[in-house]
């Protein structure tokens, strides 16, 4: 069965709990922690938001896994700035800075 094609709603699987034995359910319990724990380390973490001209400044530590040794780490923080401009969606790398706003300023000033 293609899982990605025929999921199973959450419904479902949980109606199937009082099925299970002991062993079927630490064999779930096992996958949906490593679920849990590699969606967390995948995602970015955002510390800070604010409002700036027509879109969102975020202050943002990026999720990272090293190649050499699969361990997954934080870096950052780094700023981007999230704007709409012409109906679409762009984001603005602005990295490192105490003042992200007059980064944004500059960067968009010079384009």
């Amino acid at each position: 069965m293609c899982i990605h094609i025929n999921r199973p709603a959450a419904d479902t699987v949980v109606d199937h709990l009082t099925e299970m034995n002991v062993r079927e359910l630490d064999r779930l319990q096992a996958a949906i922690d490593c679920r849990h724990s590699a969606l967390r380390k995948s995602q970015s973490t955002v510390l800070d938001r604010r409002d700036y001209r027509n879109g969102v400044l975020q202050l943002e530590g990026r999720a990272y896994r090293r190649k050499k040794d699969g361990e997954s780490t934080e870096r950052g923080p780094y700023w981007y700035f999230h704007y709409l401009e012409g109906g679409k969606q762009h984001t603005l790398y602005i990295g490192k800075t105490d003042n992200p706003e007059a980064k944004v300023n500059e960067i968009k000033e010079g384009k």
